[in-house]
């Protein structure tokens, strides 16, 4: 059996145009971390969305006459409404104080994944414009400084249509086995799998979570040790059902 390590960097505050490849770089060194090969680098998307310059100021967002009547309904605020929605390429469902919608980038989510915590006052994060380019980049910065087979993975936690809770979730990935295809390999009975496939990068995201947390904890990356990948590299979007094959609607 394989033994996992998750190890927590901690960064300073991330503000808008920070190098976020070399702010793991500079944690690592000081904690001095030896980066092995085949580590997997989880990154909370709100520290990339800040570099980016995804992060809003609810106030100076004018509501439309849809985000008014929507902030009516739910006792939201219609600025913070105006920014989902721009987020948002199709309204869901509204009920109590949530809007599900399906984002602009495909996942469908609470509140188009606009997140207020861990931003600054009176302001509000969104995800990134393309979350794999983003882990492209901080994974080919780190593979070529370390010189390291290395992936990574971004993260943010979504809530579950049939369950209690938030977990982490994956939204984009670099160099990873997205799903990890276990057909055809036998059980402990020897039965042949014939259709399991493994979210293995949501997996990996919830692993992460528990020693990257919610609250001040100021560690936004967490290294992942251990992992074996048996299927080959795969992408995000392979973990979304098409609207034709959602069983829930």
């Amino acid at each position: 059996m394989n033994s996992v390590e998750l190890i927590p960097l901690v960064l300073p505050i991330i503000n808008s145009g920070d190098d976020i490849g070399l702010q793991i770089i500079d944690s690592i060194n000081e904690i001095g971390y030896e980066v092995c090969e085949g580590d997997i680098f989880v990154i909370a998307h709100t520290i990339i969305s800040r570099a980016e310059d995804r992060e809003f100021y609810i106030p100076s967002l004018s509501p439309s006459p849809t985000a008014e009547i929507i902030a009516r309904k739910t006792g939201k605020d219609a600025s913070l409404v105006e920014l989902i929605l721009r987020e948002a390429s199709q309204i869901i469902k509204v009920q109590n104080n949530i809007i599900i919608t399906k984002t602009v980038h495909g996942w469908i989510c609470a509140n188009s994944a606009v997140d207020q915590s861990n931003a600054q006052p009176n302001c509000a994060v969104t995800l990134p414009i393309d979350s794999n380019k983003s882990a492209e980049i901080i994974g080919k910065k780190l593979s070529i400084h370390f010189d390291k087979n290395i992936s990574v993975i971004i993260s943010d936690t979504h809530g579950r249509a049939l369950r209690r809770g938030a977990i982490n979730v994956a939204i984009g990935s670099y160099n990873f086995s997205v799903l990890d295809n276990v057909v055809g390999r036998e059980d402990i009975f020897g039965y042949e799998l014939k259709s399991t496939m493994i979210a293995l990068a949501d997996e990996v995201c919830s692993a992460a979570e528990l020693v990257m947390g919610q609250a001040d904890e100021m560690t936004p990356v967490i290294i992942i040790k251990g992992l074996e990948q048996r299927s080959p590299v795969s992408n995000i979007e392979e973990l979304q059902f098409d609207d034709a094959r959602r069983l829930f609607k």
